[in-house]
């Protein structure tokens, strides 16, 4: 695997690591909430032909901001939904989290075809695919989560968080999509 996971948001002013040394899995999402956070922030260069997002499923102390982390924003589809993380400044996607950090888990998003990550091991949610893709790897990835949130916690690595404070609170408040917002940006399945 590269070395070289050094990332950054679009205009340059927000960028990020995620350590070599901590395990990982690679996966692909063609779930409709992955693609209306891409499609709201106007990113299609994130989504692949078919409407997959990858993603790196890690934890959230493998991930350090080198610059502009004072851009980082949240975003929320429903008032229930995920944490979804972007740059404020260019609308880049940055990661997605659980709402809190008591289970330690982070997806970072990559381009398309980003390298150094290893190769995509799962396709999840395909049913919101534009196109034919086989799901597979789902529970490799859910196992993957499991084992390297209960080992982060076993050893103290749950910590540090970019994402959450040391109480638990997001670092930036949420803004949360309207009902509006949201069905503007959902795709349109068809088949």
């Amino acid at each position: 695997m590269s070395a070289d996971r050094n990332l950054g948001c679009r205009c340059g002013a927000t960028r990020w690591t995620i350590a070599t040394d901590v395990p990982g899995t690679h996966v692909e999402c063609y779930c409709a909430d992955c693609q209306t956070f891409l499609n709201h922030l106007k990113a299609p260069e994130y989504l692949d032909a078919a409407g997959g997002t990858e993603l790196f499923q890690t934890l959230p102390h493998a991930i350090r901001f080198t610059a502009g982390d004072e851009n980082l924003r949240l975003l929320r589809l429903s008032p229930k939904g995920l944490m979804r993380w972007y740059a404020g400044c260019c609308g880049t996607p940055i990661a997605n989290t659980l709402t809190s950090p008591a289970l330690p888990f982070v997806g970072a998003v990559l381009r398309p075809g980003q390298i150094g990550f290893g190769p995509v091991i799962t396709h999840a949610n395909v049913t919101s695919a534009r196109g034919p893709i086989r799901q597979s790897g789902v529970l490799r990835a859910i196992i993957g989560v499991m084992w390297r949130a209960a080992a982060a916690k076993l050893t103290g690595r749950n910590r540090p968080n970019p994402f959450f404070a040391s109480d638990g609170t997001p670092t930036v408040a949420p803004r949360t999509l309207t009902l509006a917002e949201r069905d503007a940006a959902r795709p349109r399945i068809t088949g």
